[in-house]
């Protein structure tokens, strides 16, 4: 193993504690895998998954002596950094390394007690990015890290509770809204064949086609657009739908509903929009846009339309 002068040492540790500490005390506390020594079985010893090229902070709850922290083994290092700031150790095997079996690294802390950490080769995949090495689960840091890990799972499920009161609310405010009650009922094939006029309407490009029926209800104007997938192996996904003047190019405010939400090669669907019939309905026009999320290629237009 290597050894740099003492003047690029103090470098080293410097770049570290710029580089590195930031992002360990903005971590997302479940991205690190705690190791406590005292929950190993007798006569093991803890294991750190090492891969070529890919670096691994390790954090332990005490400062390190930087001297006395080095592979046991005599050959060459496979490290293209092995370096020690405060509490931190970064192990970054070289991209051509070639990894024993099994290594032995020597961590000295700076109260003069040592540990051994087994360092394993493992598929980059499945190396070990951060892990804390604790000494039982009862210290300070344990008990730390514990809590941020807890924290971090209580502020997910706020946000995972947030996220279902909205969905309920808006349930709830489509449960009494007109607009919505006709999208669902025209998504029903039996009640819209009752609603649905003869003339028939013909949208496609390269990959969709629709045909598509316009259909005034309640003081509301709605176009129901059945909706054939021609791509051989791609999924349709409606991303939008649109009624837009052709004049103005004013968005009307609109209901869209779908069924299915994913049309698979060679299948059809039904898709809904609905918007309040406007005072001007018999004298302007305006374009009918479902948008694909995957760009015009989706896209399926109808201009010249009345509402």
């Amino acid at each position: 193993m290597h050894v740099r002068p003492p003047a690029l040492v103090s470098r080293v540790v410097v770049v570290l504690l710029a580089l590195l500490l930031p992002h360990v005390t903005q971590a997302d506390p479940s991205s690190w895998r705690p190791i406590v020594l005292s929950e190993l079985p007798p006569g093991h010893m803890a294991e750190i998954r090492v891969a070529a090229d890919v670096p691994t902070l390790v954090r332990f709850e005490s400062e390190l002596d930087p001297a006395g922290t080095r592979l046991q083994e005599q050959n060459s290092s496979p490290f293209e950094s092995l370096d020690v700031s405060g509490r931190l150790l970064l192990l970054h095997p070289s991209a051509s390394a070639w990894l024993l079996p099994r290594m032995h690294l020597q961590v000295r802390r700076m109260d003069g007690t040592s540990l051994i950490l087994v360092l394993v080769p493992s598929p980059p995949a499945l190396a070990d990015a951060q892990v804390d090495v604790f000494l039982h689960p009862f210290s300070p840091g344990a008990l730390r890290a514990a809590l941020e890990r807890v924290g971090a799972e209580h502020e997910a499920l706020k946000l995972q509770y947030a996220s279902s009161q909205a969905e309920l609310a808006r349930y709830r405010d489509d449960e009494f809204n007109a607009d919505v009650a006709i999208a669902v009922l025209l998504l029903d094939d039996e009640a819209s064949s009752h609603l649905v006029k003869d003339n028939v309407l013909e949208v496609k490009n390269a990959d969709v086609r629709a045909s598509a029926w316009f259909v005034r209800l309640a003081g509301r104007s709605a176009y129901v657009f059945l909706v054939m997938n021609r791509h051989r192996t791609e999924n349709w996904t409606l991303g939008q739908g649109l009624i837009l003047n052709d004049r103005t190019r004013e968005s009307l405010p609109v209901i869209v509903r779908a069924r299915p939400s994913i049309i698979p090669p060679g299948g059809s669907g039904r898709v809904v929009l609905v918007t309040r019939t406007p005072p001007s309905a018999g004298k302007a026009r305006y374009e009918v846009q479902l948008q694909g999320p995957d760009g015009p290629r989706w896209q399926l237009c109808y201009y010249g339309a009345e509402l």
